[in-house]
């Protein structure tokens, strides 16, 4: 039996209560040979059994997942002094590996990592990695000086930079449907392709994250991590070598050629002025925008990169959507045929569709555009896993393909810097709940 000890700080989160407790059950299910032994710390006054409770309200304890709490306040200076103790009474012996999960604000980063290197030895003959949520500072210099408290206390091999998104399975499959395929990686270029869009719409508000979301906005909240870390997965080119090193330089060196054309279009929802009134009356902060950029890499110049994403619209969906040139009329130009499209789904269903034109049954003489789709769930009538099950096991693997580098952030958060510089000069056109904006 492997043991594991999972220290989560924001034990009794949002995050923990809905992804990371389910996460780690199910891949308890899945793999009879592992136990892990979660250590929640948080604010709330509970004690062993309160924080079960909480975590799951009428189920049964799984029996290779045992759950332990320790109420502390982070920012108090000798909260943590009792880690060590904690951690050795729900520790059976020396586990397999310890993995330190930051399910807390990035401000409390640094201070976490310096009461994990005071209690525990970080070169212990068993692994311990530091998984740290998103986002990762609030600009390019936050972001550096929160790395480096990090690097301090930890080796860069050490630290898993996650953004879950890219362990969802349409986003991990993009580059296997383009390097897999030479249908698809011949034409992947500006001379083949017009426009590549990725949008992440949601069809709810901002809820109970209205006092982080405020200071974030949609551009530093999704734009910045969800929407360039997949439009990286389009636009990188083939990594000069198989291993995890490589991947995520080919990855960083896309997002590094990216430049923001200058304008940008933002909105807010009508209705998070009442939302927001306590906080911040009067606030500027978008919950929409929609902005252009293009590459300087010469595979992609030519190419138009349109980013969205916002709350409040019409319908959850996210998607990659790379629409192919129309080519000059040779043949059935009778016909005002659109263009081909190739359309990557990652929500609510993990989709993959193509655009063609055809004719339909019965019709001899007349083509229209038709959708091959395939569909995961579909064809094999299985649930896929869940991103923080992947990102969890991963982690246990010591596998980063699927979590960001330092470099790769860094390049990040200078684009977005660039365009927050544009978008905090504007005042946010309000939008109707609903709408497509």
């Amino acid at each position: 039996m492997e043991h594991y000890s999972i220290i989560i700080f924001g034990g009794t989160g949002d995050l923990s209560r809905r992804k990371l407790i389910p996460a780690l059950i199910a891949l308890a299910d899945k793999d009879p040979h592992k136990h892990f032994h979660v250590l929640g710390i948080g604010r709330k006054p509970f004690d062993d059994q309160q924080f079960r409770k909480f975590l799951l309200p009428g189920a049964e304890k799984h029996p290779r997942v045992d759950l332990h709490y320790m109420a502390a306040d982070i920012e108090k200076e000798d909260s943590l002094l009792h880690l060590k103790d904690r951690m050795a009474e729900i520790e059976p012996g020396l586990p397999a590996g310890r993995i330190f999960y930051l399910a807390t604000a990035y401000g409390y980063f640094g201070k976490i990592a310096e009461n994990i290197e005071r209690c525990c030895n970080v070169r212990d003959p068993f692994f311990t990695r530091i998984v740290a949520e998103k986002p990762f500072g609030s600009g390019r210099e936050s972001f550096k000086k929160l790395n480096a408290e990090l690097r301090a206390r930890f080796r860069e091999e050490q630290i898993f930079r996650a953004d879950h998104y890219l362990a969802k399975g349409t986003v991990d499959n993009i580059l296997r449907t383009r390097f897999s395929n030479p249908l698809f990686e011949r034409v992947w270029n500006s001379s083949s392709i017009e426009r590549i869009t990725v949008a992440v719409h949601e069809a709810l508000g901002v809820g109970s994250r209205i006092a982080y979301y405020d200071q974030t906005g949609a551009i530093k909240d999704m734009v910045q991590n969800h929407l360039l870390q997949a439009l990286a997965l389009v636009l990188m080119r083939v990594p000069e070598k198989k291993d995890e090193t490589a991947f995520r330089k080919a990855k960083t060196e896309a997002i590094r050629n990216l430049r923001f054309r200058g304008t940008i279009r933002t909105g807010q929802y009508r209705g998070y002025q009442d939302e927001v009134r306590d906080l911040n009356p009067g606030s500027r902060t978008e919950t929409f925008a929609e902005l252009q950029l293009h590459s300087r890499d010469r595979r992609w110049r030519g190419t138009d990169i349109l980013l969205r994403t916002g709350k409040m619209l019409k319908k959850r969906e996210a998607y990659i959507e790379i629409m192919f040139k129309k080519e000059p009329c040779s043949a059935y130009c009778e016909f005002d045929l659109p263009p081909n499209k190739l359309i990557l789904h990652i929500q609510p269903l993990q989709n993959v569709e193509l655009t063609i034109n055809s004719t339909l049954p019965g019709e001899k003489v007349k083509l229209t555009p038709v959708k091959m789709i395939y569909c995961p769930t579909c064809e094999f009538k299985a649930n896929t896993p869940e991103g923080y099950e992947i990102i969890l096991d991963e982690c246990i693997r010591g596998n980063k393909r699927l979590f960001m580098s330092e470099e790769e952030l860094s390049a990040a958060w200078r684009l977005t810097d660039s365009i927050t510089a544009v978008a905090e000069h504007q005042m946010p056109e309000i939008y109707e709940a609903g709408t497509d904006a």
